[in-house]
């Protein structure tokens, strides 16, 4: 497992502007890396400030994580529908 608990509570440091929901996905390929998903069925309902305070927020992430030496991507997921969501954050999902 890359996604320690150190790493956990560094993300957990910077607050996610409005209800802006990321999974943090372990790939336990080689190398193993990890991927900050966000979904586009909550960005679409976001207008281009809130966006842009989403986009600085998972660089934040992006750079505390890789801080601690893991390859990060950033993985959109083309959701269908309308629907948001739930604010359940799913962090450290192995694949």
């Amino acid at each position: 497992m890359i996604y320690t608990q150190k790493m956990k509570e560094a993300v957990h440091t910077v607050k996610p502007p409005h209800d802006f929901t990321i999974d943090i996905v372990e790939y336990d390929l080689t190398p193993p890396f990890l991927a900050i998903r966000f979904y586009e069925s909550q960005w679409l309902h976001y207008n281009d400030n809130e966006r842009l305070k989403c986009i600085m927020y998972l660089d934040a992430v992006k750079t505390i994580l890789e801080g601690h030496g893991v390859m990060v991507t950033l993985e959109p997921v083309i959701d269908v529908g309308d629907v948001i969501p739930n604010k359940k954050k799913v962090r450290g999902m192995k694949r």
